[in-house]
């Protein structure tokens, strides 16, 4: 018994010197909820250094990506949350990590789109979009679009999640002036990213690259109603007159076709010269419509219905740099989804407009070959072939 008591107290003295650096071997495996023990301690203060050298310097994207680590370690750090919302409100980072969407440091939201495999029969192709929901300060250099000295003091933010990357990417950014365009800049944040993740699934369309710029979408008070795309821009005007939510979807449709898709021809006979606006219309509203699952977290009906509300209010109105006779960007398509006795394809499927099969909808003064010889030799050639490349997915 006297020897085994010197033994046993030597084990004791052992393990509690060595408890300390066990606990700190165990908490550098598995996340902490909080900083108890030293080593959790140490992490801490060394994560929080780094990211606020980051800040010091000016590198947001870093800056906000290493204090979501420290997030989503230790979840109870308020003053990190501070540090991340007056970051944010001064530069949106063009890129977020993954913790984002379960640290939710600011007011987001998350969604997942499914759409219809072209190449397998009854598989889904699943995109996840994510949009801030804050009504955040547009910072400098963001607050004045391209045309004409407008100014839209608050922005929100549409990324899409890059499984590659392991990264949010931002595509997209809406600006508006009036509070009561708030709702209308969230519902159409949802839909320019639902219309990205069209384009890129099946065009491989991707407006931010390669310069890495987002597509910015204006709501305007003021003009007349109808939009205007100029470069990765996308201008909504006379916010304040109403339209049902298909006339909304359908602009939205058209501009971003203007945006995204390669003209084809240089047409006279109609309000749409190159044709890639009334394509976009059709093909994105057609295929989202195609999709599984339709996402419900899409707040804009698909189902478009020409000019909507506006009715004959913007007779006489020219929009500002528009083209063409007066009235608004042109003519609406009435019905954009396919009707019942509408053209069906084999199979009793809706037929999906195709290259060379009814895909230009206006037809050209004097024939196909004397539009293409008024946008320029071999220019409509050369893009109707890349549309031509593009894999067409076909409605259920």
């Amino acid at each position: 018994m006297s020897r085994s008591l010197p033994l046993t107290l030597a084990v004791v003295s052992i393990l509690v010197l060595a408890g300390p650096r066990i606990a700190g071997v165990h908490a550098a495996e598995t996340p902490s909820r909080s900083p108890t023990t030293v080593a959790d301690q140490r992490d801490l203060q060394a994560r929080l250094r780094l990211a606020d050298w980051y800040a010091r310097r000016g590198l947001v994207e870093e800056a906000v990506a290493e204090y979501l680590s420290v997030l989503a370690r230790y979840p109870e750090q308020a003053g990190v949350r501070e540090k991340v919302g007056d970051l944010v409100a001064r530069e949106m980072p063009k890129r977020l990590p993954g913790e984002v969407e379960r640290v939710r440091p600011f007011p987001l939201h998350a969604f997942t789109l499914w759409l219809a495999d072209p190449e397998s029969p009854g598989r889904e192709k699943v995109h996840r979009v994510l949009v801030t929901e804050a009504g955040l300060p547009a910072g400098e250099g963001l607050r004045r679009g391209p045309l004409r000295k407008w100014e839209f003091p608050n922005i929100e933010y549409g990324y899409a999640w890059q499984p590659e990357d392991g990264m949010w990417v931002m595509k997209g950014r809406v600006h508006w002036s009036r509070e009561e365009d708030r709702a209308l800049a969230r519902d159409a944040l949802r839909c320019l990213l639902a219309v990205w993740c069209v384009g890129k699934e099946y065009l491989d369309r991707d407006p931010a690259l390669p310069w890495g710029r987002p597509v910015d979408l204006w709501l305007a008070p003021g003009g007349c109603p109808g939009g205007r795309a100029m470069g990765r821009n996308i201008y909504l005007f006379a916010t304040a007159q109403p339209r049902p939510a298909g006339e909304w979807w359908r602009e939205l449709a058209h501009e971003y076709g203007h945006v995204s898709l390669p003209g084809i021809g240089g047409f006279t006979d109609t309000d749409d010269p190159w044709a890639d606006g009334n394509l976009g219309e059709l093909l994105f509203t057609k295929w989202l419509a195609a999709s599984g699952r339709p996402p419900e977290w899409l707040p804009w009906s698909l189902e478009a219905r020409g000019r909507g509300a506006a009715g004959g209010a913007d007779r006489g109105c020219r929009r500002p740099g528009a083209s063409g006779p007066p009235g608004g960007n042109g003519r609406g398509r009435a019905g954009l989804l396919p009707r019942p006795g509408a053209a069906r394809g084999r199979g009793g499927r809706a037929a999906v407009p195709r290259p060379g099969a009814g895909a230009v909808p206006a037809k050209p003064r004097g024939g196909l070959r004397a539009g293409r010889k008024q946008a320029g030799r071999g220019v409509g050639d050369r893009r109707l072939d890349e549309v031509a490349r593009c894999r067409l997915p076909t409605l259920p």
